[in-house]
């Protein structure tokens, strides 16, 4: 999956690099509409062409946009404009996207067997199963949201100048693959970045937490099912109690129910053809 990633990155960054040439010339002199669609093509436009001049389309950044393909964030900040770039992508993106989901189902799975670990060991020390599955899902979700959603914003705090609040929405808008591309790392005023390597860590931290949201949003979404299916339990006993109440059984009639005046005719009282003989009448 990483050699897949890199091979991406190298070739946008092959196909990029004389744009990167051309338009980096004088663009301290040349700050108009010009210099904008540079910027949106991956060029800084405030350093020229010198040995240490810095470019979106340089190895680290490439690869960090090929992660933001073939995990569907987008941000859109970086994409390719030439048509070779842009027929690349879309190959790219066709094997790299179904790749991305099975290199996930192995992370999610890894994570999965680490929580049952900890669910089997609370098991062992004596905690009942029910309690101990609450623990290891307390867990799981504690200890996802300090690595990937409490953590790394404290150092995004640094590298960006973003405060705490915008490092959290940025981390769960990636994380998510919403991806609205308002806050991007490397984007942002100061263009800083600690080390070369930066963004492709920064890929490597998507790539397990968005395996920690998915298991996440599953758990959730099981949660859901579960509670709707035992409402649903609950509202058919009481349909089914309330029917059962309102059918009365109806008990048959005996002869002390019969009135005085509405006798059981006697086989004297009637004639031949079966008609009732009123008594003093002939």
């Amino acid at each position: 999956m990483h050699t897949y990633v890199a091979a991406f990155a190298h070739v946008h960054m092959r196909l990029h690099s004389r744009m990167h040439d051309t338009c980096a010339v004088g663009v301290r002199e040349l700050w108009n509409p010009v210099i904008t669609e540079a910027v949106k093509q991956g060029i800084h436009p405030l350093e020229n062409q010198t040995k240490n001049s810095h470019s979106n389309w340089d190895m680290s950044s490439s690869f960090f946009f090929a992660g933001t393909v073939v995990t569907t964030i987008g941000y859109g900040t970086l994409a390719p404009r030439t048509p070779g770039g842009q027929i690349f992508c879309v190959i790219y993106a066709l094997f790299g996207i179904p790749l991305n989901i099975i290199v996930l189902g192995h992370v999610g799975k890894l994570l999965s067997r680490m929580c049952h670990r900890f669910g089997q060991y609370c098991f062992n020390k004596g905690m009942k199963q029910k309690k101990a599955k609450v623990l290891t899902m307390i867990f799981f979700l504690v200890t996802g949201m300090i690595v990937f959603l409490g953590l790394p914003p404290l150092l995004l705090t640094k590298t960006e100048n973003w405060t705490y609040t915008e490092g959290v929405y940025y981390a769960f808008i990636s994380l998510s693959t919403i991806g609205f591309g308002d806050y991007v790392v490397g984007y942002g005023p100061q263009h800083y970045m600690p080390f070369r390597g930066f963004r492709a860590l920064v890929c490597l931290w998507i790539l397990f937490g968005l395996a920690w949201l998915s298991l996440l949003f599953n758990l959730l979404t099981s949660l859901l099912e579960d509670t709707e299916k035992k409402i649903a339990k609950d509202i058919q006993k009481k349909v089914k109690s309330k029917k059962a109440s309102e059918q009365v059984p109806l008990e048959p009639l005996s002869r002390s129910h019969l009135s005085e005046k509405e006798e059981p005719m006697e086989p004297s009282d009637c004639n031949i053809s079966g008609e009732k003989i009123i008594k003093g009448q002939l």
